[in-house]
């Protein structure tokens, strides 16, 4: 059984109440309550709006405060430490992947190059890698998995010699046949596929060997001419020369394993020189003009490291010990010596006549040259040398901006005339000293106090009147560097002697040791 409830709607008797609701007369009203009810509601929402607002509004300020701080982080922040920056330089502490590769357009660090670990850039001491901003790379070891392409290959290997090298066509004897008539048969070794050898009819050979480490106790050096080759066969035909005309006064025959190399050339001129490199001697040696074993002065076209015999049998002041190059010729544009101090040695250069407005150097580098010069000038036909760089005064004896070398020492006096008339009864003379010094007038230079004036006379009987002169020297002390004579400087109560000296004694001051100088003028009656 199923049980129903029924519920009915109240029907509406024309009166109307507040809650628009209508109700029969045995019903109760419910208006004001629903009124209540309502306003409550209101209020309700009201606060909860306002409550939203507020939380909206800190959702908002908190908001913007994260904004504030994600756009100016705190220089200490350790966010910071998550991120590489690209306006500074960094330091990435994890692998960086680049999923799309990498562009090195716009980016300094790779405008200026790449370091990898610690670079230090040697061919033999470096370390690390690195790669300049041309592409220059520097790296330990390169692996190659497909092909190597490239322009030319530089090898370079650290190696010691032994002995001499020789830097000249080369073979390796193989086998060797006697022919019995003083001539050889050497087979030589191919060094590659396809190999021919590089001697050539006459060349003058020197051969090596050393198998002492091996035990067989070959060590030896001969000497051939060849007379024949044969290319295709790697063949060729040699005789060996006299005892007498190698260096050693001893020759041997080839064998297998000498390693032989070319020497000279009779004939061909083109072929007459060699370079090599001697342990045993100390040198490197360019050698011309080769036509036989024994070699002689002319042959050395140049030489590094120590000096040969014949040099030394010149007698060349040659420090012992020490290294020198030697050559026929030398073709440079600068040469800087130096001391055994390793301060330049000066090159006096001779720059012609003086000028005021040339640029002179003391132990300097002229820019216009390149020299390490001092600079002498010629000046009044003397000869000074220059003390002080950039100096633009004349040369002078009193000037330490010069120092003369070469031109005339002396120290000289003389009057500024030379022919006087002598008149006794109208006597009215002036003598002037001009005072010079390396062909220049210093007269200037001259101090008043420093000329002494002095007369010589006679009496009528031919004895000098020292007391008279004396006293004339003590009247006439300090007329300084002229002297104005008058009759009565010669008259002697009306007595003239017949021969009257009148002499200037100038000293010169120059600090060093003082110069002296005089001259005399003599008038006789």
């Amino acid at each position: 059984m199923i049980n129903v409830k029924l519920i009915k709607k109240p029907k509406n008797n024309g009166t109307p109440s507040d809650s628009g609701i209508a109700t029969n007369g045995n019903g109760y009203n419910t208006g004001g309550v629903v009124k209540e009810a309502m306003h409550a509601a209101r209020a309700d929402l009201a606060i909860y709006s306002e409550r939203a607002g507020k939380a909206n509004e800190a959702i908002h300020a908190q908001e913007a405060d994260h904004a504030k701080l994600a756009f100016d982080l705190d220089p200490d922040s350790p966010v910071r430490d998550q991120f590489l920056s690209r306006i500074a330089d960094d330091i990435a502490e994890g692998r960086i992947t680049f999923q799309q590769g990498l562009t090195a357009v716009g980016l300094a660090i790779f405008q200026d190059g790449a370091h990898f670990g610690e670079f230090i850039k040697s061919l033999y001491a470096g370390k690390g890698a690195g790669i300049d901003k041309d592409g220059n790379a520097e790296f330990e070891t390169v692996r190659v998995r497909s092909y190597f392409e490239a322009m030319e290959f530089i090898v370079n290997r650290l190696a010691a010699i032994e002995g001499d090298q020789l830097l000249t066509e080369g073979d390796t004897i193989d086998r060797v046949v006697d022919n019995g008539d003083g001539t050889f048969g050497l087979y030589l070794h191919s060094k590659w596929d396809g190999y021919f050898t590089a001697q050539r009819e006459n060349n003058v050979l020197k051969g090596i060997i050393n198998t002492l480490s091996t035990g067989s106790g070959l060590y030896y050096t001969c000497w051939l001419r060849v007379n024949s080759v044969n290319a295709a066969l790697n063949y060729i035909e040699v005789t060996m020369y006299p005892d007498d005309e190698t260096p050693a006064g001893k020759n041997y025959p080839p064998c297998e394993l000498m390693k032989i190399a070319r020497w000279g050339n009779q004939t061909d001129k083109t072929r007459q020189s060699c370079l090599y490199l001697s342990s045993t001697e100390g040198r490197i040696v360019k050698l011309s003009g080769v036509t036989k074993p024994i070699i002689d002065k002319s042959n050395y076209g140049a030489t590094f490291g120590t000096v040969p015999d014949f040099l030394i049998a010149m007698g060349l002041p040659l420090i012992e010990g020490q290294d020198y190059v030697y050559a026929r010729g030398l073709i440079v544009e600068d040469i800087i010596r130096i001391d055994y101090q390793g301060k330049p040695i000066v090159t006096f250069v001779d720059r012609g006549q003086w000028s005021a407005t040339a640029d002179y150097y003391n132990e300097a580098t002229n820019p216009d040259t390149g020299v390490y010069e001092t600079s002498d000038v010629w000046y009044k036909g003397c000869k000074y040398r220059c003390m002080k760089t950039g100096t633009h005064n004349p040369p002078a004896w009193n000037s330490t901006d010069w120092a003369m070398i070469e031109g005339n020492p002396d120290f000289t006096v003389e009057f500024a005339e030379t022919d006087y008339l002598f008149d006794s009864d109208n006597f009215d003379v002036t003598l002037v000293i001009i005072a010079w010094l390396h062909n220049i007038d210093i007269t200037q230079d001259i101090l008043d106090t420093d000329v002494v004036w002095t007369r010589y006379s006679e009496d009528a009987q031919g004895v000098p009147r020292v007391a008279s002169d004396n006293a004339w020297a003590l009247k006439r002390a300090g007329a300084g560097k002229s002297l104005h004579l008058t009759a009565a400087d010669i008259d002697f109560n009306g007595y003239i002697p017949k021969t009257i000296k009148f002499t200037a004694t100038v000293t010169l001051r120059d600090g060093m040791g003082n110069a002296a100088a005089e001259e005399q003028a003599i008038f006789e009656y």
